[in-house]
C-alpha cells in the first residue's frame, strides 16, 4: 500500500483518537504526510494519567506487537522514520515486555534501517515518562521528550506541523495506534 492509501483507509474507517479528544486519526496523519520535513516523528502516548485505567497498559503487557506494528503503520504512512514509546515510569512489565518485543521485531526486519529490506526505515525506542500528571497532554509530552519540563505548549503550531524537536509529528495513544492494524487487517469498513 502507498502512504495515500493507508491514511485513506484509516479516514474511511472513522478511527478516531482514542486518548480522550477523539481528532480524526486519518486527519491527522494525512496533516503530517503533507508537511514537508526531512524528519518526521511518531510519538505513542503511553503514559495513561487517568486512575483506575489500564486499558493501555493491559495491550502492551499481553500483545506489544500490536502496538509496535501500529507504529510502523504510521511511520511508514506519514514518511516517518523514528519512532518513540512514552511510557509510564510506573509500568515495569510493559517496559520490559515492550523491550523484548521491540528487540524480537527487529531481528525480523522490522524496525530497523532497512523495513523488511526495503529502502524505508523506522526506528522505535521506548522513553520512561516523567511521572508528571501533564505529561499526557500531547505538547507536554514532547517537552518532556525533548529533555525539558513539561509544560503545555501554546497552539498553533498544531504537533503534526511543528512537533517533536519542531519537526512534523503524529502523537497518538496506544489503543488509536493498536487498532489501525484491525482497520488495515480487515478493512476500513469493519
Amino acid at each position: 500500500m502507498t502512504p495515500q492509501s493507508i491514511i485513506d483507509e484509516v479516514k474511511q474507517s472513522g478511527l478516531r483518537g482514542r486518548g480522550g479528544a477523539a481528532f480524526p486519526t486519518g486527519i491527522k496523519w494525512q496533516t503530517v504526510l503533507d508537511t514537508p520535513s526531512e524528519q518526521k516523528y511518531i510519538v505513542c502516548n503511553a503514559d495513561e494519567g487517568d486512575s483506575g485505567t489500564f486499558a493501555d497498559r493491559l495491550l502492551m503487557e499481553a500483545d506489544p506487537f500490536q502496538l509496535i506494528e501500529g507504529m510502523l503503520i504510521a511511520g511508514l504512512a506519514v514518511g516517518a522514520t523514528q519512532g518513540f514509546i512514552y511510557l509510564r515510569s510506573g509500568y515495569p512489565k510493559a517496559h520490559a515486555m515492550l523491550h523484548k518485543a521491540i528487540d524480537t521485531a527487529r531481528e525480523a526486519g522490522y524496525p530497523g534501517t532497512s523495513v523488511l529490506g526495503d529502502d524505508r526505515s523506522f526506528e522505535l525506542e521506548v522513553r520512561l515518562g516523567a511521572g508528571a500528571y501533564i505529561c499526557g497532554e500531547e505538547t507536554s509530552l514532547l517537552n518532556s521528550l525533548e529533555g525539558k519540563r513539561g509544560m503545555v505548549r501554546v497552539k498553533p503550531p498544531l504537533p503534526a506541523i511543528e512537533g517533536l524537536f519542531g519537526k512534523p509529528t503524529v502523537v497518538n495513544n496506544v489503543l488509536t495506534l493498536a487498532a489501525v492494524t484491525t482497520i488495515l487487517a480487515e478493512g476500513a469498513d469493519f
